[in-house]
């Protein structure tokens, strides 16, 4: 004989046009602190542009996940279409490219210091993946743990 089958709480939906759920909120939290950090360490060993240049590259990775996590959101939801998503992709593609070659071109920045504030985007998710809030076990059927 069984065990009558208890149900499930759903688990807490992201809210509209969010950056999803919590874990992928410290990720980007994670993403932004990273690059201010590396920043301040830049301003103190190196000099102010310097500082700069990786404070624009940490930015510029904290946007980046924020669009991914909206993005990736929208397209895995299913609730919406994802054309427009897949749009607002090749966009987001193209106005990082576009935005890293004019900061460049521009001479505000320079190019190794922005690639190391970008280098808070792989550091940060690291640490927002290990230090922020778990996210709830799921077996593929949208009820979580059994």
């Amino acid at each position: 004989m069984s065990e009558p089958e208890t149900p499930k709480a759903p688990a807490p939906e992201a809210p509209a046009g969010g950056l999803g759920d919590a874990p992928m909120r410290a990720a980007v939290w994670s993403v932004f602190l990273c690059g201010l950090c590396f920043a301040v360490i830049a301003a103190a060993v190196v000099d102010f542009r310097t500082a700069l240049s990786v404070l624009a590259g940490g930015l510029i990775a904290t946007a980046n996940l924020m669009v991914f996590a909206r993005v990736g959101q929208a397209i895995l939801s299913g609730k919406e279409r994802a054309a427009p998503w897949a749009a607002i992709a090749f966009v987001k593609l193209t106005l990082l490219f576009g935005g890293v070659w004019i900061l460049l071109k521009s001479g505000y920045v320079t190019g190794i210091p922005l690639a190391a504030g970008y280098a808070a985007l792989p550091f940060g998710i690291v640490i927002g993946t290990l230090l922020g809030p778990k996210p709830p076990e799921d077996l593929g059927d949208g009820r979580g743990r059994p």
